[in-house]
């Protein structure tokens, strides 16, 4: 009888013991997989923030790019505008001239370019 309990308490101790490794096995395996899962973690985070700087750079770019392109309008305009007003002003000029020297033009003449009514 009391070599059978000595074989039950063997047995218990080995029984605990392999609980033992195995619960220390599954706490290793357990870290492995939260260091992975981290660093995993970082490598998209990472990836996600360099691809989102490239995103933001490039749209920086092309809002400069529409920007530069939107003054370059605006000058032409401008510049088409100043032509035009500066041709009118000639114009009216010649016209004012005209009529102090005497030169004969109709009333209608100075107000709609030279056209008649």
């Amino acid at each position: 009888m009391k070599e059978a309990v000595q074989r039950i308490l063997e047995t218990e101790k080995q029984v605990r013991e392999s609980i033992e490794r195995a619960h220390a096995e599954a706490q290793t395996i357990v870290r492995d997989a939260e260091e992975r899962s981290r660093r995993v973690e970082d490598e998209v985070r990472h990836a996600a923030m360099s691809e989102s700087q490239e995103i933001l750079d490039r749209m920086k770019r092309g809002a400069e790019e529409e920007r530069a392109r939107q003054i370059e309008k605006a000058k032409g305009g401008t510049t088409d505008l100043v032509a035009k007003k500066a041709a009118e002003i000639e114009a009216a000029a010649e016209r004012v001239t005209n009529l102090i020297l005497g030169v004969e033009a109709k009333q209608g003449d100075l107000f709609d370019g030279g056209g008649s009514r």
